[in-house]
């Protein structure tokens, strides 16, 4: 039954939102500590998380930096799917690689970041980029609104978000887009337009976390679900939002391991437990 499910679930995450029999033993598979943590357990297109990574979403535990990347790789795919993308959803690695345009430019090539990530300049509208600030240990996002000409930065600890490093970077980040699309701004724009030239906001109603291990999370949730987390009735809740990242990869289409993941964690389960038809 789904409520009895919900306090099953309370072993790994104090959850209150109702889930299927499927997604529990998939949770219960995949979360087990004794089990191999270098097996993979989401595979989408350039990236993948072994279960020792995935891992990194039980509760209190700082986020893997690799979960972040493989979002990003996941959301784009799925956008893909259903339409022309006019949104981009960067890997984490790529603000890495802006300190110097000619890095940012083979970095991109040599990753096929344009391919992967982005489509034409002019039918894009937002660019989502997650980075890693190093200073604070501690993750935050840029969005680029391109047809305003803004970037936002949405950092879920915003009172100690000004430094001299966080400006540097921005700046970087916005020179080293310049240089990637020189050949589409040459063309499309007429040198009239350019990434250098956004201006930069702090938009404030972004929800501000409560702990020193969500940030991860936070990024995440603004990147999938912008128009929710600026509700005003909206609250987050980290071990909802943390298994439900979990299940968004686990279980998503685009995860090549999930038909073969489901077995696993049905034969698992039915070891472990017993008969689990009766969860059904």
């Amino acid at each position: 039954m789904i409520i009895s499910l919900i306090l099953l679930f309370s072993s790994i995450f104090e959850v209150s939102k109702p889930t299927s029999p499927e997604d529990w033993k998939l949770i219960q598979y995949v979360f087990d500590s004794s089990l191999n943590g270098s097996e993979i357990v989401v595979q989408c297109k350039n990236y993948y998380l072994t279960r020792g990574e995935l891992r990194s979403l039980r509760p209190q535990t700082w986020l893997d930096d690799n979960v972040l990347s493989t979002m990003s790789d996941a959301v784009t795919l799925v956008k893909k799917k259903m339409k022309y993308p006019v949104n981009w959803y960067l890997p984490i690695s790529f603000a890495e690689n802006t300190d110097d345009p000619r890095k940012c430019i083979s970095f991109a090539e040599k990753h096929r970041i344009k391919e992967n990530y982005m489509s034409d300049l002019l039918c894009c509208e937002k660019v989502f980029v997650p980075v890693f600030d190093e200073e604070r240990n501690h993750f935050f996002l840029y969005v680029l609104q391109l047809k305003t000409q803004v970037v936002e930065i949405w950092d879920s600890f915003a009172a100690s978000s000004q430094s001299d490093w966080g400006n540097r970077r921005l700046h970087n980040l916005l020179v080293s887009l310049d240089a990637l699309f020189k050949d589409d701004i040459d063309q499309k724009y007429q040198n009239v337009w350019s990434f250098k030239d956004f201006r930069m906001e702090r938009p404030s109603n972004v929800p501000q976390q409560p702990n020193g291990y969500d940030c991860g999370v936070y990024v995440i949730k603004f990147m999938v679900a912008p128009e929710e987390v600026t509700n005003p009735d909206f609250v987050f809740d980290s071990d909802n939002e943390r298994l439900e990242v979990a299940l968004r990869l686990l279980a998503s289409d685009v995860n090549s391991c999930s038909d073969d993941l489901a077995s696993k964690a049905e034969a698992y389960c039915e070891q472990r437990f017993g008969n689990c038809e009766s969860l059904s």
